[in-house]
């Protein structure tokens, strides 16, 4: 196991293209990190050097107590597992996982041992003597997770392994990862673009976005205090609204609603962008006691998705500007006809015209 530490980290081309902006992040012995962002944010970049397969262009980077910007990646004591399992199809599922280890001419005994453990981790005793096109998908992913678990590394990299995969299969695999972290407990970097991913897994998230690092957070932290507009959006399925206000110090004012200002906000003054996260609407008079709500704000309904345990509505104000609320299952008004929603006054966001939180205590890790 190892502590992994980026400091100032950046990744230029020869093109001038900038992938990485002195990214300076510290992980510690044992964490579980995931990497996220849209695509083109840079995560990969990053994972990939911490590998030793992009070379860095200026800053350090340590794993463990050593610098390893010049280190080759056989000798970084990592294992890396990519978005295509890269299973050599020749081979049974036994000799996929030892193939590493016999490289490194490992005695037969200890190759055999290893082996066995980790397809014991991962449920693949019964397929040892199967050949990849014999297996489903998901086994296809575990044969790949084996072959990196019985190098015993030092830190585990994982560049969008679940990418592949269907649905179901994505949960149950995450499902598998995060015990395994647990089993291990080793030092694990996760890169995906899936912001459930990476909610459901990390002990701590690194946000990107155009090479820069947003902010640094546990998962609940990172949802409840979003820094600025782009966390705030990105995080959350569905994503959360964004409504043009005006504050005053005292009220803010979206569109013909006037909502009382939060105490953390009265210094607030001037145009504002009002956050609101589709979970923190209610249906008029449905909104459970316990809940601090604003008066009606009245929206015309354009689309209803029952999901079962709730419904989605998509919905658009008076000043044109389109909403999306999570409800309870319930009648609702059909598309075209109105709606009257309120929101939760306890879960308001505000973000100033540069798109910063204007939260106190959001900070950026």
């Amino acid at each position: 196991m190892a502590r992994v530490q980026l400091d100032r980290v950046r990744k230029a081309y020869d093109n001038g293209f900038v992938a990485v902006h002195d990214a300076s992040f510290d992980i510690p012995d044992g964490e579980f990190v995931v990497l996220v962002g849209p695509s083109g944010c840079g995560k990969s970049t990053t994972l990939r050097m911490i590998a030793g397969l992009e070379s860095i262009t200026s800053g350090t980077l340590s794993i463990g107590e050593r610098v390893v910007n010049d280190v080759p990646p056989k000798d970084r004591d990592i294992a890396m597992v990519f978005q295509n399992y890269a299973l050599y199809p020749h081979m049974d599922v036994f000799d996929n996982m030892a193939f590493g280890l016999k490289l490194r001419h490992f005695p037969k005994a200890e190759i055999e041992e290893r082996v066995r453990r980790a397809a014991g981790i991962l449920g693949l005793d019964g397929v040892l003597d199967r050949k990849p096109k014999a297996l489903s998908g998901g086994q296809r992913q575990r044969v790949a997770l084996g072959r990196a678990i019985v190098r015993k590394p030092s830190v585990f990299l994982f560049d969008e392994p679940l990418s592949n995969l269907d649905a179901k299969l994505r949960v149950q695999t995450r499902t598998e990862i995060s015990k395994l972290h647990k089993q291990l407990g080793t030092t694990m970097v996760y890169v995906t673009h899936d912001q459930v991913e990476a909610m459901t897994m990390g002990d701590r998230i690194v946000v990107l976005k155009d090479g820069h690092v947003q902010q640094i957070a546990p998962p609940l932290d990172l949802y409840d205090r979003p820094v600025n507009t782009f966390v705030a959006g990105f995080i959350g399925s569905p994503a959360m609204n964004f409504l043009p206000a005006t504050a005053d110090g005292v009220s803010l004012q979206v569109g013909a609603l006037s909502l009382p200002l939060p105490a953390w906000a009265a210094d607030a003054r001037g145009a504002v962008e009002l956050g609101v996260r589709p979970e923190d609407f209610f249906v008029a008079g449905r909104a459970p006691g316990s809940r601090r709500v604003s008066d009606p704000l009245t929206a015309t309904v354009e689309v209803l998705e029952p999901m079962g345990h709730e419904v989605v509505l998509y919905a658009v104000l008076a000043g044109g500007e389109r909403i999306v609320a999570r409800v309870e299952p319930q009648q609702l008004p059909n598309p075209g006809e109105s709606v009257s929603l309120a929101v939760d006054l306890d879960k308001l966001h505000l973000f100033d015209e540069e798109g910063a939180t204007m939260r106190r205590g959001a900070a950026l890790a």
